[in-house]
């Protein structure tokens, strides 16, 4: 007869441990089910008959550069302002990476009003499917895809034209890299790993510059002092690269205030430290007393990830921390505090900070704390995500209303005579759409070259002078008024009840 083992009395049954952890692992992917079921449905609803477009001035970059680049092939800007391009290529503040991303899905697949709302639907089921790629358990996963489906950061932009779906995407491809480097053992495969990563980065920074502050990442990777001194110098060069870059391939930045970033280039360090420490401070406080939940979400996530770190010193977590910190100083620095902006640049991090934190040695109830959170934040949004959908949905009736302005507006390369680049000068408020009359717009003359568009930020009132402006920067070719100017400078050489087009003949006025 065996004697009375308290140890084995306070060991749970195994077989029972397993039929807990199966049945979690059954919710975890009936949640993700029922969440991509749920977005399905308002996909269909959304796009299904078709009735969906534009209702934002900042979509109107990304669908506009889309027809230009499928149109001419170029990546020169479609709009700007004051006449500011970049001093290479003439681009816009974004630079090339979208046009090609989106021109090059537009030629493939055509034009049509929902195309970019497919795309993102793809881009999202794509980044779900990724997670699937990641190393470690499979409980340990879920939990990662069952958080992020229910973000904002992935719900809500999958219905606009906004790139943050494709920059969630390009965020588990980083993160897939990022934990294959710490997870290698073989110090050749770690190096080719890390090549790839820099590769990456390099690449995506086209689309969105702040990517580059995931070069940061290897620092956190590091294990010797040797480890962080070289990735140090990594980052810091992919950092001065970005500031060459942005300088000579980007328009002069006009959001936010990353116009200090000038004061750079003009080596003006004492202001360019104070200002960029100022802002740093007032917009950290601005955008704490903000209240937005996903802002908050985000924050914590940041606030654990720091916690568990300091519990296990988890390089993984660190990697992680030393991106996200990096990357909100510069958006607290040198753009808005603002949670709706906030959101849209720093969406890349959700991903990141979750996967450190499944992927760590963080307690089950904690990483369910976070699911259900995220559940809880979702419930909160989604009259938020239907009120967007809503909106595009009346923006096309707008559009529908306004055919005939939309095909006089068409009508303008006919009366194009140049066989090179054109730019237009115009005033968008003359129009009582705003900035989303852009869209209507065509991008290409009768000899495929491309039209750029430029504008100044003036009431519409004003008088013609004032809105059109010059600036000599860059030749400006043609000028497209609501209503008759009579300058001796400018042969109309179209009318219609919509607009006049008219040639500058004298360009030095």
């Amino acid at each position: 007869m065996h004697g009375f083992d308290p140890a084995r009395m306070r060991q749970p049954d195994k077989s029972i441990v397993e039929v807990v952890k199966s049945q979690r692992l059954l919710i975890l992917k009936l949640m993700l089910a029922i969440q991509i079921g749920l977005l399905s449905w308002l996909l269909y609803t959304a796009i299904g008959d078709g009735h969906f477009f534009l209702a934002h001035d900042d979509e109107v970059i990304n669908y506009c550069a889309a027809k230009l680049y499928d149109e001419t092939g170029s990546v020169r800007a479609e709009g700007c302002i004051t006449e500011d391009v970049s001093p290479i290529g003439q681009m816009n503040w974004y630079g090339p990476g979208y046009y090609f991303v989106y021109g090059s899905l537009r030629t493939l697949f055509g034009d049509h009003s929902t195309l970019f709302i497919q795309l993102h639907f793809a881009f999202a089921l794509l980044a779900v499917l990724l997670i699937y790629f990641l190393p470690g358990k499979s409980e340990n996963k879920l939990l990662i895809a069952n958080a992020l489906v229910f973000t904002w950061q992935f719900t809500g932009y999958i219905f606009t034209w906004f790139p943050e779906t494709l920059n969630l995407l390009m965020a588990i491809l980083m993160i897939l890299l990022v934990v294959g480097i710490k997870k290698a053992e073989n110090h050749k495969y770690k190096n080719y790993l890390t090549f790839i990563f820099i590769g990456v980065v390099l690449t995506f920074a086209l689309c969105r510059v702040t990517i580059i502050f995931w070069l940061a990442a290897l620092i956190g990777l590091s294990t010797t002092k040797r480890e962080v001194v070289k990735t140090t110098i990594i980052f810091g060069t992919g950092l001065l690269l970005t500031l060459v870059y942005m300088k000579y391939f980007t328009a002069p930045p006009y959001a936010g205030e990353m116009q200090k970033i000038g004061r750079l280039y003009k080596f003006d360090m004492i202001q360019f430290v104070l200002r960029t420490g100022w802002a740093l401070l007032r917009n950290t406080w601005f955008l704490i007393i903000n209240f937005s939940m996903p802002v908050y979400f985000l924050l914590g996530l940041m606030g654990l990830a720091a916690f568990q770190w300091w519990k296990s010193r988890d390089r993984l977590l660190m990697a992680a921390l030393l991106v996200s910190l990096l990357l909100v100083a510069a958006l607290m620095a040198y753009y808005s505090p603002d949670p709706w902006y906030f959101l849209k640049q720093s969406d890349a991090l959700i991903p990141l900070l979750l996967m450190a934190l499944m992927l760590s040695d963080t307690s089950l109830k904690i990483k369910y704390g976070i699911v259900m959170v995220a559940i809880m934040s979702f419930i909160f949004s989604f009259q938020k995500v239907m009120n967007t959908i809503h909106e595009r949905r009346e923006a096309y009736g707008w559009l529908e209303e306004h055919k005939s302005f939309q095909a006089s507006l068409q009508q303008v390369p006919a009366f194009i005579d140049e066989e090179g680049p054109v730019t237009i000068l115009w005033c968008y408020n003359e129009y009582a759409f705003g900035g989303v009359a852009e869209a209507l717009l065509p991008f290409s003359t009768r000899h495929h070259k491309p039209i750029l568009y430029t504008s100044n930020i003036v009431d519409p009132a004003e008088k013609s002078e004032v809105k059109f402006q010059r600036h000599h920067k860059i030749q400006v070719d043609y000028i497209l008024s609501r209503l008759p100017i009579g300058w001796p400078e400018l042969e109309e050489v179209h009318a219609s009840g919509f607009y006049h087009l008219y040639k500058i003949i004298d360009n030095k006025k």
